[in-house]
């Protein structure tokens, strides 16, 4: 189980707090560490706070974007502490753990940790299936980069210590996150087209369609079927209305004009042919 899960530090400001987090996860049995946008860690300052966990740094797994990083990934879980309409449903660090030896029979898994003065945005917690909250005192609930590692790791190995073989309730392998952006991608550009979305805030809907997803956790042969439904979606309308398809540049940009103007949006019913019917 340990080896199926990865710790990804989206941008860490400093080298001596990347070599405090591997030393937490080597206390803990893991091994993986992923560094986006990172400083340069492999320097004295890191190798000195990790003392035996040098090679979880040298290893390291460095990339330039969150995505990139959890190309490969099908659960995805994130750490925060503040509150707000798009943190809703959020584990603490127990119950996350509780369910990683069912998921990674056939999964694997990123725990992403964010910035040491400010976390991670609403963006980049939209790419995770579960929010982690470590429960800490009200008074000053402010845990450091690599106290917080520590806290979820720990009960990730307690999790794996007493999970046997995993195999009882193994869940299903999930698409990678890669193919679900691209599914995500695909519906926004169609549902702008038809007008479904607002254009100017067309990521307020997407984010119950992105939690949606992330509770279902389908696997990439249901993410192809939804993919080729939106594509009939777009042929269809682009077929009934001629000119550029919705989901087209022009059709896009249509779309934010009508909405600007507050003319009706061209859909099927609006634009369909050959009756007379408007």
């Amino acid at each position: 189980m340990l080896e199926k899960v990865a710790i990804v530090l989206v941008e860490p400001r400093e080298p001596g707090n990347i070599g405090a987090a591997a030393r937490a996860m080597a206390n803990m049995g893991l091994s993986r560490l992923v560094l986006v946008h990172p400083p340069e860690h492999r320097v004295a300052d890191a190798f000195k706070m990790a003392l035996a966990a040098r090679p979880i740094l040298e290893a390291a797994v460095v990339v330039d974007d969150l995505e990139q990083a959890l190309a490969g990934f099908g659960f995805v879980a994130g750490t925060t502490r503040r509150h707000g309409a798009g943190r809703r449903g959020r584990v603490t660090p127990r119950q996350l753990a509780a369910e990683l030896p069912a998921v990674t029979v056939a999964n694997e898994v990123a725990i992403l940790f964010g910035r040491e003065d400010s976390g991670l945005t609403n963006d980049e917690l939209q790419y995770c299936q579960r929010l982690v909250t470590i429960p800490s005192s009200e008074g000053f609930g402010s845990l450091n980069l690599a106290q917080s590692v520590l806290a979820i790791a720990y009960e990730i190995f307690l999790a794996s210590e007493t999970s046997g073989s995993g195999g009882q309730g193994a869940l299903a392998r999930r698409a990678p996150t890669a193919d679900l952006e691209g599914l995500y991608s695909q519906m926004e550009r169609v549902l702008l087209g038809i007008g479904y979305l607002d254009p100017a805030n067309p990521s307020h809907m997407m984010r119950v369609f992105r939690r949606l997803f992330g509770r279902a956790g389908p696997d990439s042969r249901e993410v192809k079927a939804l993919r080729g439904i939106f594509r009939q979606v777009d042929w269809y309308v682009g077929r009934q209305c001629g000119g550029p398809t919705p989901g087209s540049e022009s059709g896009r940009q249509r779309s934010r004009i009508d909405m600007a103007s507050g003319a009706p949006l061209d859909s099927p019913r609006h634009c369909h042919k050959g009756d007379g019917t408007t």
